[in-house]
């Protein structure tokens, strides 16, 4: 503050009677030395004043009742400001007074980052409206389109080995799928930072272009090394559009963040039922280039509306600086979801691609047989629309961790032993295909909950880039496996559930460690009590 003879005085304008202004009003230094002691001999007698629920330091304007009601437990909104000025966060839901909102702050310390106050000029997430649901729609389609094809291709390795990789192995066609994958994850670190710094519509743009040009390229297909570029190409596209995708929803949503990234993430699950059974029925009835064609067609038409209307909300700004990475690092937290997540994500699409083993592995045929997939797929999408609204209900940790011990349950329980009935093998696959369809769904979510809006992309980006080194191995892996027991599923089922099993517990290890030492000082202060109580002096 300045040492001149102005300083900030409020008053009431008596021509108002909701509102509090500022004004400015010349002291003399005698009066400010007096205020000064009359402010600190009230310090001491006044009640500490009750915490404001709307995140910011400067009100501009405040609620006449508020003002001299200060001992009412309720607490009100400002009033709306005309002047296009008014950046007021929603009110907390469930906060009343001030015990509450304390209460809440120190659950969940990241709220207030979560709510985006920094971004002044923006506001926080108007959670819902015309644009937003437009995003989410757009959204939708582009992962049904992406993941489809990704997650299908169980579909097109039994169709690979059967055509036009028949001289080669399980594990020579798994590589393919696994530098797919690792390709739509690793790149995520550099499309979540350009994401954050320049929007999403470049990328969305180009993005969908490849991805249709790479489905194309397949099609024409007929050596190793030409499937896998094509795939390789996919992949790159799958990249540069599944961060965006997934981390533009935080733009628009912020309590209703696990609703609206359970309804994205939908798209993926529901094409993987649908993708499967049109493979199938498209490879009977086409050849395999008029298959592709179709596809790489109709997945060109869904995504095409993602052009106009999947968009970032906040304004293009330049990057930040590459040494910003190393900030989430120092987070335990988010070190340790990372961590998890390599353990899980290693082994989250081996299933997938070998479906059909398990099958084949029971002596199981029919229709089961023949829509193995689109059964995993199904656990999938249920999965994924349900997920959503259980963290909204539960808590996002608590559903998201559950997924992962879930997945690794029934892994070990439906999987592992061979031969079961055909009941219990489409039980099997219906659970993982609902557990890991939750565990993939809110991972988006689960980041944005213990990160800042403004960095939400570039750490989502940094996650899927890391953990896409291990889902790199875990498919050839379990090729390997499946070929040494014989064609049966039962040892790399066991290397599935337990490597799912211990990325549950890293996950959640910060949150143990907490636990702990609460408890331990709880235990302390109580034996200092007893302590003195005796009449020993405590701790």
């Amino acid at each position: 503050m300045s040492t001149g003879d102005t300083s900030l005085d409020e008053k009431i304008d008596p021509t108002t009677s909701n509102t509090t202004t500022i004004q400015l009003q010349p002291q003399s230094d005698t009066q400010q030395s007096r205020g000064r002691e009359r402010s600190q001999s009230d310090s001491h007698s006044r009640p500490r004043r009750e915490v404001d629920p709307f995140p910011l330091h400067l009100h501009l304007s405040r609620s006449h009742s508020h003002y001299h009601h200060r001992g009412e437990e309720h607490l009100h909104r400002p009033p709306t400001r005309n002047d296009g000025l008014d950046n007021f966060p929603p009110p907390l839901p469930g906060i009343g007074h001030s015990e509450e909102l304390e209460r809440r702050l120190t659950r969940d310390p990241d709220l207030e980052r979560q709510m985006g106050v920094n971004d002044d000029e923006i506001g926080p997430p108007p959670e819902g409206g015309r644009e937003a649901w437009l995003c989410v729609a757009s959204a939708f389609f582009v992962l049904f389109c992406v993941f489809g094809f990704v997650t299908v291709f169980g579909q097109l390795k039994v169709y690979y080995l059967a055509n036009q990789l028949k001289e080669y192995s399980q594990s020579d066609v798994a590589w393919i799928a696994s530098l797919q994958v690792f390709i739509t994850f690793g790149g995520s670190i550099v499309a979540g930072r350009f994401f954050d710094s320049h929007g999403a519509r470049s990328l969305i743009m180009v993005g969908t272009s490849l991805s249709v040009a790479a489905i194309i390229a397949m099609a024409f297909c007929k050596e190793y090394y030409q499937f896998l570029l094509a795939h390789t190409l996919f992949g790159i596209s799958a990249s540069m559009l599944y961060s965006p995708s997934t981390a533009v929803v935080g733009h628009w949503f912020m309590r209703k963040r696990s609703t609206a990234v359970g309804i994205v993430v939908c798209g993926s699950g529901l094409s993987g039922v649908i993708y499967p059974i049109a493979l199938k029925r498209l490879f009977d009835e086409l050849n395999f280039r008029d298959a592709m064609l179709i596809i790489a067609g109709m997945n060109a038409i869904l995504m095409f509306p993602a052009w106009f209307f999947l968009k970032a909300r906040l304004p293009p700004r330049s990057p930040p600086p590459l040494k910003s990475l190393k900030g989430p690092w120092l987070e335990s937290k988010y070190t340790c979801l990372v961590l998890g997540s390599c353990f899980v994500m290693m082994n989250w699409l081996s299933p997938y691609f070998d479906a059909p083993t398990l099958i084949s592995s029971n002596n199981i045929t029919g229709p089961i047989a023949d829509y193995s997939i689109a059964i995993l797929q199904v656990g999938s999408f249920f999965g994924r629309a349900t997920s959503g609204i259980l963290a909204d209900t539960f808590g996002i940790w608590t559903v998201f961790v559950s997924s992962i011990l879930g997945s690794s349950i029934s892994i070990l329980a439906f999987w592992v032993a061979s031969p079961i009935p055909a009941g219990a093998v489409v039980v099997g696959l219906v659970g993982y295909g609902f557990a890991s369809g939750a565990w993939i769904t809110l991972v988006a979510a689960s980041t944005g909950a213990i990160s800042p809006t403004r960095e939400f992309g570039m750490r989502l980006g940094m996650l899927w880039t890391v953990t896409s080194i291990p889902s790199l191995i875990g498919p050839v892996i379990c090729g390997v496996l499946i070929s040494s027991s014989g064609g049966t599923f039962k040892s790399a089922g066991l290397f599935i559930g337990f490597t799912q099993f211990a990325g549950a517990f890293i996950t959640v290890a910060p949150r143990i460690l907490e636990i702990v030492r609460n408890f331990k000082q709880k235990r302390k202060g109580v034996k200092g009590k007893d302590k003195e109580k005796n009449g020993q002096p405590g701790l």
